[in-house]
């Protein structure tokens, strides 16, 4: 017999012996005076800093620009709302702020990012009161982009600078061909003669009036198709699905950065009423989005609502799954995902929801990277105690151990033990439950009070098994811990 060993769709995987790893918490999506947050950068640094909180990922507003207008000429009798966000006070000054906060202290390091909008769209109708603007907070997160064009580039709706010239410009333009007919128009004259009884006149017409509503019109209509570049999506199409969604999703990979997926189960409804007219803001939970994109980095795992994504055997083992049958080409990790603008609003408070990173050294690439890699837990505690995870591995004699985000190589009949460790954040005892979940399946739980171990060892595992190990942590007060997933394959057998 022969082994095979092309292991998942990056080729042969090790783990390899890596430095000593040290947990960071860190608070995701997280927004300051820059756009939607009540704090500025400063008071973020010194409230994380009491609170033992290390980093904060920023998500300030891309761009919070909403508007409808009336057809046929919707960018003429229109109404807009805007809002702070970084394109209109400018990516540079938000950049260089975060820049001069990092050279000023190291204790709370500052990721930038932005919270981006990559579509909405209108049903209904203003006059009967049935206007409903759709999935508004359908958002993407994206961090770790450093250049000013990254965040003008993005091609999301309202984006001025994601538009783009193309054959339908021409088209855009053919209003201008209306200064012809109209100014031959003002300069037309036409003469006839009148005889009269003792004499004759000549009756001139002129066509001025004509004239003047041609370019008129001309004028409107260029004022309507201004800037006559064809923008990345329309507010008026329900038909775009997913595509705004991945075409951000890869703008932001091709320029290095990470992008997560934004609360993926929470809802939204809110009725407003412009100018005396009725209007609905509707987003509705969307977590088979997430099974229908593809090469995000994240998604709210755990967050401050209802969640079933992350259920074994739901959508997160569904995606994870693929992932490890060559159908997916990157996996998705679970974050913590704190959407925080002001201290009590829905409930909130600053650090009750945390993302640990697990890295061998405290600076931004360190903390892009565990992101990247997978290389976190998800926690909810709360504001008197939390859990702490302190270990969770995958093991085998003489192998280096694989921790979260790992990919690990097995030999036929190889038999991995997992291992985890779980205790309070002040040494407290706290009823907690551990649940194991191995490839959508849970195989053990496990209740006590902190510190809990659990240990669990397979069976021996046949050729050509694909599996992935994660765990799940339960507590009182809603407090929770959610783990990124193990990856295990061992080799194919092939006849000789």
């Amino acid at each position: 017999m022969i082994l095979s060993l092309g292991l998942f769709s990056q080729g042969p995987v090790t783990v390899q012996a890596a430095g000593p790893l040290r947990p960071v918490v860190a608070a995701v999506h997280v927004h300051s005076t820059w756009s939607s947050g009540d704090l500025t950068l400063d008071e973020l640094i010194a409230r994380a800093r009491a609170l033992g909180v290390e980093a904060i990922f920023l998500t300030e507003n891309h761009l919070q620009r909403f508007e409808y207008g009336l057809p046929p000429l919707r960018n003429v009798l229109r109404y807009r709302v805007e809002y702070p966000s970084l394109l209109s006070r400018g990516p540079e000054p938000f950049l260089e702020a975060v820049r001069a906060a990092n050279a000023r202290q190291q204790e709370v390091l500052l990721i930038p990012g932005t919270e981006v909008i990559p579509h909405y769209y209108w049903t209904g109708d203003l006059w009967s009161g049935t206007l409903t603007m759709v999935n508004a907070q359908k958002n993407i997160l994206a961090f770790g982009l450093y250049r000013p064009e990254d965040y003008r580039e993005i091609p999301a709706i309202g984006n001025p600078g994601a538009a783009h010239w193309s054959l339908e410009s021409l088209w855009l333009l053919w209003p201008a061909v209306l200064a012809v007919p109209g100014v031959w128009l003002l300069r037309l004259r036409r003469r006839r003669p009148v005889r009269l009884q003792h004499f004759q006149l000549t009756v001139e017409r002129r066509y001025t009036g004509y004239g003047i509503l041609c370019l008129g019109l001309g004028v409107v209509l260029l004022a309507n198709n201004f800037p006559f570049r064809r923008p990345p999506v329309s507010p008026y199409d329900p038909n775009a699905g997913l595509r705004p969604h991945q075409a951000v999703i890869d703008f932001i990979a091709a320029r290095g950065g990470l992008s997560a997926w934004s609360l993926p189960e929470a809802r939204d409804h809110q009725v407003v009423t412009v100018a005396g007219r009725r209007a609905t803001i509707q987003t509705e939970p969307y977590p088979s989005d997430l099974l229908a994109t593809d090469r995000f980095t994240a998604f709210g795992g755990v967050y401050e609502d209802t969640t079933t994504f992350t259920e074994p055997g739901q959508g997160w083992d569904r995606l994870l799954a693929d992932y490890l049958d060559g159908r997916r080409a990157a996996p998705a990790w679970a974050i913590g995902e704190a959407a925080y603008h002001r201290e009590g609003q829905a409930g909130k408070r600053f650090g009750d929801v945390q993302t640990v990173l697990l890295v061998d050294r405290k600076d931004p690439a360190a903390l892009l990277q565990a992101l990247r890699t997978g290389r976190l837990y998800a926690v909810q505690r709360a504001p008197e105690v939390g859990l702490i995870l302190d270990q969770f591995q995958v093991l085998l004699p003489q192998r280096p151990p694989a921790e979260a985000g790992d990919r690990l190589a097995l030999r036929v009949g190889d038999r991995p033990e997992v291992r985890a460790v779980v205790r309070s954040t002040d040494g407290r005892r706290v009823g907690i439950q551990v649940r194991l979940v191995r490839a959508g399946a849970v195989v053990q739980t496990q209740r006590g009070d902190t510190p809990v171990s659990l240990s669990w060892t397979e069976a021996p595992l046949p050729a050509d098994t694909r599996v992935f190990y994660r765990l799940e942590v339960h507590g009182p007060a809603g407090q929770q811990i959610l783990s990124n997933p193990i990856f295990v394959q061992t080799a194919r057998e092939e006849a000789r």
